[in-house]
């Protein structure tokens, strides 16, 4: 980026100065309504409440439910569409006036009683793109921040959420949204080719580990389709029978904890400044990657190698399973970078020092032990809840051939997160002068085709 800024667009007021237009001027609110609990997970519409935008704006890709019923056309979105909460789940306030954009992987969605559609006057690509990028902007969080109200829960009101003041739209302005929009549209490209690399091992993990198709296929005197000869030996030719039905000779069947190594986390004293802000990420069940993501590459908070010291959790290897096992239970991620973890987490690594076999078998067990988890306050998975789950367990050999063929698909995966995150960063450092106006365009632009390779 050039070290001499564009200078400021004087014709334009900037933010904090009297402006011509309010936010109220281009849009009106369609507020949400409650929903019949019976109805959910029936077919219908994408339900879009606080879960689907981020904390601070933008669209969280998470596991939707479904509404099947009564849609009426104004809490209706579609993609393009721009909608936000005007009040947060938390104390915090980070929730309260952020904006997310309904992305093409939603073909439709219906507002909640927490969530409100923003109606432009006048529906023009370039000003609703504006818009939801001057909505994202650190000028405009400061502004919702100013504005908070409330004790158990913040929240801003309908009509400070109007009165936001909108800078004009100058070309430059113009310009600057349609950049932000390339670096989301090339963030998506990322995800996607990540849920097709995911849904790949998936399902060689499913071939070779529940529908045994190598093991079907030498019973019958067939080479194993798509392996070498040297990996189909090592599966058996037959199968026999155990507690869990018939499964390929000579693996087990065992407590799944038999096959990992459990570790705990913890957390430093939050009263100890020097333990917090480090390097070292912390991982808790915020930071857990959508599905298709796998990988937890940065977290929210950091502590540091004092903080670390002087608590229970330990610094987890790259390519170890987490899973949080207390409150909002199952949530998986597998590390992309040495982190530790808090206390509601647990962290699994394989006895046959692996990595993927441990994360493929965990998801298929997570149903299971959600089913099992118990606790008087708080849902919990125990050490004993997991014990108590029996598995199917191959030979080494096996795990370690499974291991090598899909190195390469998960890594790529792993290396297309850091890429996302990589545009994330531009993308967050050059918001805010969205608003100054102060940016050189064609360093920006040769910024961004540095990001990927």
């Amino acid at each position: 980026m050039s070290s001499e800024p564009m200078p400021p667009d004087t014709t334009t007021p900037t933010y904090g100065a009297e402006v011509p237009l309010a936010l109220g001027d281009l849009v009106t609110l369609v507020r949400g309504t409650t929903y019949k609990g019976s109805l959910v997970g029936e077919p219908g519409p994408a339900l879009l409440g606080l879960g689907s935008i981020e904390p601070g704006g933008g669209f969280r890709d998470t596991d939707f439910k479904t509404y099947g019923g009564e849609c009426p056309a104004k809490l209706m979105l579609a993609p393009g569409d721009l909608f936000a909460a005007l009040k947060g789940a938390t104390k915090d306030g980070k929730m309260i006036g952020s904006v997310a954009r309904v992305p093409p992987l939603v073909p439709s969605g219906r507002l909640t009683q927490d969530t409100v559609k923003l109606q432009f006057h006048h529906r023009d690509k370039p000003t609703q793109s504006y818009v939801y990028w001057l909505l994202r902007t650190p000028q405009y969080r400061e502004y919702c921040a100013g504005r908070a109200t409330g004790s158990a829960v913040v929240a801003l009101s309908r009509d400070d959420f109007l009165a936001y003041p909108v800078p004009a739209m100058t070309p430059l302005r113009a310009k600057m949204a349609e950049l932000f929009d390339e670096i989301e549209t090339r963030i998506a490209l990322l995800r996607e080719t990540n849920a097709t690399l995911e849904a790949i091992a998936q399902a060689l993990f499913k071939s070779w580990f529940v529908d045994f198709d190598p093991v079907r296929a030498r019973q019958q005197g067939l080479a194993p389709e798509g392996m070498d000869e040297a990996t189909a030996a090592l599966f058996p030719d037959g199968f026999e029978e155990s507690e869990l039905g018939l499964l390929p000779k000579g693996w087990k069947v065992c407590a799944f904890t038999e096959t990992i190594d459990v570790i705990g986390g913890g957390t430093p004293k939050t009263s100890v400044r020097e333990y917090w802000n480090g390097k070292l990420p912390w991982f808790s069940v915020a930071d857990a990657p959508a599905t298709s993501d796998v990988y937890a590459v940065s977290t929210e908070k950091h502590i540091s190698e004092l903080g670390l010291a002087n608590s229970s959790t330990k610094l987890l290897r790259v390519g170890t399973t987490i899973i949080s096992a207390r409150g909002t239970v199952g949530k998986l991620a597998l590390t992309g970078c040495p982190m530790t973890m808090n206390q509601s987490c647990y962290a699994f690594q394989g006895k046959a020092h692996d990595s993927y076999f441990t994360y493929f078998s965990t998801r298929r067990l997570v149903e299971a032990l959600k089913q099992r988890a118990h606790g008087s306050v708080f849902d919990t998975i125990t050490r004993d809840t997991l014990a108590g789950v029996s598995v199917t367990y191959p030979d080494f050999p096996v795990i370690q051939s499974f291991e090598r063929v899909v190195q390469s698909v998960m890594e790529r995966i792993r290396e297309n997160l850091f890429q996302a995150q990589t545009l994330s960063t531009l993308r967050d450092t050059l918001l805010p002068r969205l608003i100054s106006g102060q940016l050189r365009l064609p360093d920006a632009q040769a910024e961004l085709e540095g990001a990927l390779p």
